[in-house]
């Protein structure tokens, strides 16, 4: 938790620092729950590097209640273990970055502690979200041109992946797909 709120905190001081360049005008925000989309952040302090994801568990596991019987308790057990096996999601391109920490939130997970974390009723009845952050500590972190996200392939319910960048005193907005997975930030 204490990841996604420094991540949140840099995005919104460099945002409010310098000029919307996002297509809309306005940065992304948390909240808006889309079957089929999921929200990433990512910020480049020095050589750390953060991302933070955001998605409907539908997109993951393919509903998004409490687990009925052994197979959706098998299957966020596996989207859980998936999303910590960062190498597997993230490739960095003319650099190389090695994690140094991920926080996953899968709800109705044994690892996620409810009373740590309050929300009101109706996310755990009607709408369900993931949210896992990750820090990387890059190599010469100031060549990382793009960034491949793998979860299309592993994912296959997630279409489209809004990704918002902060780098080198950059910032900018892209639409991830199937077809189109990589970010590139140059």
């Amino acid at each position: 938790m204490v990841i996604k709120q420094g991540l949140v905190s840099w995005l919104l001081i460099l945002l409010g620092n310098s000029a919307p360049v996002f297509s809309s005008g306005t940065p992304l925000t948390h909240g808006a729950h889309v079957h089929g989309e999921a929200v990433m952040n990512i910020v480049l302090d020095g050589n750390s590097l953060f991302i933070e994801l955001d998605s409907p568990v539908i997109n993951l596991v393919g509903f998004e209640h409490a687990p009925n019987d052994e197979e959706q308790v098998s299957a966020l057990l596996k989207a859980e273990k998936t999303l910590a096996s960062a190498d597997r999601l993230f490739h960095f391109a003319t650099t190389k970055c090695s994690l140094e920490n991920v926080e996953i939130e899968m709800p109705y997970s044994k690892n996620h502690a409810h009373k740590n974390h309050p929300h009101p009723p109706e996310i755990h009845h009607e709408h369900a979200d993931l949210h896992a952050n990750y820090v990387f500590q890059c190599e010469q972190a100031k060549d990382l041109t793009a960034i491949s996200v793998n979860l299309f392939s592993l994912f296959p319910d997630l279409q489209e992946i809004k990704a918002q960048w902060i780098f080198q005193g950059k910032q900018g907005f892209a639409s991830l797909t199937a077809s189109h997975p990589t970010l590139n930030v140059n």
